[in-house]
C-alpha cells in the first residue's frame, strides 16, 4: 500500500438507511460527522457530511439508534445538567432521519423546572461522488452560504445542495456552518425542528428518480411454523422497495433495483435479471419491465472496449452521456431465461410478442459466444478462462431460447438445442474433478483448458441449470453439503481446503446469500431436499443476527457454539439479490412448477420440510391470485388457483 493512501472505508457496524436514490449512514449516536462514509446521499453524492446537534453546546449522550423502516432510522439521547438534583436526564432527545433527506429532532423536558438552552446543529458538505469515498478520498468541506431558512454549498462542476430548517433558525452562521435556536421549555412540554436536505443536480445531468407509489409486483403473505421465514420475507421486499429507482426518464414506468446500499446504488443489468427472477412467483409485471429496458439498450455494435456487440445485455446502464457498459459475462445468458421463465409464470401474450425481436438479437450474441467448433465452452475473451457458472447459465438459456424459439414458430431452435448439448457434454467431461471430499465440478477452465482443481460455490448454479444428469446433481448435492464448503452459516465462495483459505476473502472465503439460496433452490427442484434444507437451516439461522436485512456475504468461519455470523466489512446490506433470494427458495420447497402457455401448473413438494407447515399465499401465476399450503407430511393443498388453470399434484 501505498503511505499516505487510506483503506476502503468500512460500514458494516454503522446504521444505514435507503429510499433510493436517496441514502443515510451514521453511526449509533446519529451523529454525522464526516467519517468515512457517514452522511446523507443522493444519486451517489454526499449531500451533508456533517451534522452534529449540540444542547447547551455539549451532545447529548446517546441511549440507542436502530433502522425502524428501510428508509428510515431513529436515535435516542439525553441530556443531563449539573444542577439536576436526580439521576433523571433532564431532556430527551428523539432524532428520526430519513433517507429522502429529511430529518426530525424533538427535545422533550422531562424534568421538573424550566429549561433555558441553546441548540445548535454544526452542518457541513462537501459534494463528493461515493465511489471517491470508496477509493479512500478524505475531501475538505465546501464553504457554506446562508440561505432561506438554512445553509447552502455548491460544487465546482454546478451541483448545489441546501439545508433548510421548520422553524427556521434564529441565528444561521455561514463561517461556522451553524444553525442556532434559543429554547425555553416548561417541563413536560417539547420543542421539535425538522430539516430538510435539497439537492440539484449539476447542469445536464439528470439522475434517476425515486419511485412513489405501490411497487411492481404483489404483496405475499406467507405463513410458516417458522416465525423467521415470514420476518425474512417481509424485510427483504421491504428493502427492495427502498431500492427501486427509475432509471430513465423515457422509460417513466420501468423500474430497477439498485445493486445495494451503500456501495452500488446504481443500478445493473446482471442484478436487475436475477432480482427479476426471484420475484416471478410475485407477477410478471417487474420482469417485463426489466426485460423492456436491457431491450432498449442491447448492443446495436462491435465495441470490444466497453464489450458491446449484437444483441449483447448491458451490466451497467450509465447516465445520460456516460456511455453503456457490456462487459458482463452471463446477462445476455439470464436475459434470454428471464423471458422464458416470465412466460411460464404467465407473462402476457402481448407483452411477450414485443419482446421477441429482442431474444432474437440476444439468442444471435449467445450463439457466437459457444465458439467456432461444435463443443467449445464459453470463455472470457478468445484466450480467457470458462467458468462453470457461464456453462451452466449459458446452457439453460440456449435450452430456453430453443424452446422459445420454436414456441413461436421461428428458425434455429433445432441448432440452438443441438449446441446446448454439446456445451452440456463438453462441460460434464472437461470439468469434472475429485478431491478427498469426493467428487465436484471445478470452477474453471484456465485459458489451456485445464481444469482450476478448486470445488467452489459456483456448482450452487448446475442443478437448476438442467446441464448435469442425476449423477452429476447427486454428486453436487453431497459436495456442496460437505464441512469444507458448508460452513453452518450457508455456503462457502470456496473450499476452506483451498491453499491459503481465509473466511473473509471477498473472491471466495465468504458466504453469499444469494449463491447459497441459488444452491437451495437448485438442490430442491432436482430432487435433494435433505441437501437444500441443510444448507437453507444456515443461512435461515443466521438471518436474525443480521435483523432479516441478510447482507451481500458474511464470513465463511466455520459455524461455533456461542459464535455469531460476521458480516463482511465492505458488503452492501440491504442487496438486492440477497432481499429476494429466499421466494424462489419458497416456491422450489413447495414444488412450484407454473407452465401458464400451456395452462398447467405442478405443485409437488420433495417431502415433509424441516421448516413445519408452509403457507404462500397471494402469489400470481397468469396473473390470477395462487395459494398453496404444504402441510406437515409434505403434502400441497392448492388454496386458490385461476379458473381452468390444470393442476398437477
Amino acid at each position: 500500500m501505498t503511505v499516505g493512501t487510506i483503506p476502503h472505508p468500512v460500514a458494516h457496524d454503522a446504521l444505514v438507511c435507503v429510499d433510493a436514490p436517496g441514502m443515510a449512514i451514521s453511526g449509533h449516536d446519529g451523529q454525522l460527522r464526516g467519517d468515512g462514509v457517514q452522511g446523507m446521499y443522493h444519486d451517489g453524492r454526499r449531500t451533508l457530511s456533517r451534522n452534529v446537534l449540540t444542547i447547551g453546546g455539549i451532545e447529548p449522550e446517546p441511549l440507542s439508534g436502530h433502522v425502524v423502516a428501510a428508509g428510515t432510522v431513529r436515535y435516542l439521547a439525553m441530556r443531563r445538567f449539573a444542577a439536576d438534583t436526580t439521576p433523571d436526564p433532564a431532556l430527551v432527545v428523539e432524532r428520526t432521519r430519513f433517507a429522502d433527506g429529511r430529518e426530525r429532532i424533538v427535545v422533550r423536558n422531562t424534568g421538573r423546572r424550566p429549561l433555558y438552552f441553546p441548540v445548535e446543529l454544526a452542518l457541513g458538505a462537501d459534494l463528493v461522488p461515493l465511489d471517491a469515498l470508496r477509493a479512500g478520498r478524505r475531501p475538505v468541506e465546501l464553504p457554506a452560504r446562508v440561505a432561506a431558512a438554512g445553509l447552502g454549498w455548491t460544487a465546482p462542476d454546478g451541483m448545489s445542495v441546501r439545508a433548510a430548517a421548520e422553524p427556521a433558525p434564529d441565528t444561521a452562521l455561514a463561517a461556522g456552518a451553524t444553525l442556532r435556536w434559543e429554547v425555553g421549555l416548561e417541563p413536560a412540554r417539547s420543542w421539535a425542528v425538522e430539516l430538510r436536505v435539497f439537492a440539484e443536480p449539476a447542469p445536464g445531468r439528470a439522475g434517476p428518480r425515486a419511485v412513489f407509489g405501490q411497487p411492481p409486483w404483489t404483496e405475499p403473505r406467507v405463513r410458516c411454523d417458522d416465525v423467521r421465514v415470514a420476518a425474512w420475507v417481509d424485510q427483504g421486499l421491504r428493502d427492495l422497495r427502498a431500492l427501486l429507482v427509475v432509471p430513465d426518464p423515457e422509460l417513466s414506468t420501468t423500474v430497477l433495483p439498485v445493486v445495494g446500499a451503500p456501495w452500488q446504488l446504481a443500478p445493473a443489468g446482471r442484478d436487475a435479471l436475477w432480482t427479476a427472477r426471484m420475484l416471478l412467483p410475485l407477477g410478471t409485471r417487474f420482469a417485463s419491465g426489466v426485460l423492456r429496458l436491457l431491450a432498449a439498450r442491447q448492443g446495436v455494435r462491435s465495441l470490444p472496449r466497453l464489450g458491446e456487440d449484437h444483441g449483447r445485455i448491458p451490466h451497467t446502464l450509465g447516465r445520460p452521456g456516460e456511455g453503456v457498459r457490456y462487459d458482463c459475462a452471463g446477462s445476455t445468458a439470464l436475459f434470454v431465461t428471464l423471458f422464458a421463465e416470465a412466460c411460464h409464470w404467465g407473462l402476457p401474450a402481448a407483452e411477450t410478442t414485443t419482446l421477441l425481436p429482442a431474444l432474437v438479437r440476444a439468442l444471435g450474441h449467445l450463439s457466437r459466444t459457444f465458439g467456432e467448433r461444435s463443443g467449445d465452452l464459453v470463455r472470457l475473451g478468445p484466450d480467457g478462462p470458462a467458468p462453470c457458472e457461464l456453462q451452466a447459465q449459458t446452457y439453460q438459456a440456449a435450452r430456453h431460447g430453443a424452446d422459445l424459439l420454436d414456441a413461436h414458430d421461428l428458425p434455429g431452435g433445432g441448432a440452438l438445442r443441438e449446441r446446448a448439448e454439446q456445451l452440456g457434454a463438453a462441460f460434464r467431461r472437461a470439468f469434472r474433478a475429485e478431491d478427498a471430499a469426493g467428487e465436484y465440478y471445478a470452477a474453471a477452465l484456465d485459458p489451456g483448458g485445464r481444469p482450476i482443481p478448486v470445488a467452489s460455490s459456483a456448482m450452487a448454479h448446475l442443478p437448476a441449470s438442467g446441464i448435469l444428469d442425476d449423477t452429476g446433481n447427486r454428486a453436487v448435492a453431497h459436495r456442496l453439503t460437505a464441512p469444507d464448503l458448508d460452513c453452518g452459516w450457508g455456503l462457502r465462495g470456496s473450499s476452506a481446503r483451498t491453499p491459503g483459505y481465509h473466511p473473509l476473502a471477498a473472491r471466495g472465503g465468504v458466504v453469499r446469500t444469494h449463491d447459497t439460496c441459488v444452491a437451495v433452490a437448485g438442490l430442491a427442484g432436482a430432487g435433494h431436499l435433505d441437501a437444500a434444507q441443510q444448507l437453507f437451516a444456515g443461512l435461515l439461522d443466521a438471518a436474525p443476527w443480521f435483523q432479516y436485512r441478510m447482507p451481500e456475504m458474511h464470513a465463511g468461519e466455520q459455524r461455533a457454539e456461542g459464535h455469531a455470523p460476521v458480516a463482511h466489512p465492505l458488503a452492501c446490506r440491504p442487496l438486492a439479490r440477497a432481499a429476494g433470494a429466499i421466494l424462489p427458495v419458497l416456491v422450489a420447497f413447495a414444488g412450484i412448477r407454473p407452465d401458464v402457455p400451456t395452462g398447467r401448473v405442478t405443485v409437488r413438494p420433495g417431502g415433509p420440510l424441516d421448516l413445519g407447515e408452509l403457507e404462500l399465499r397471494d402469489l400470481r401465476i397468469g396473473g390470477e391470485p395462487f395459494t398453496v399450503r404444504v402441510n406437515r407430511a409434505g403434502q400441497a393443498i392448492v388454496e386458490a388457483a385461476a379458473e381452468g388453470l390444470e393442476l398437477a399434484i
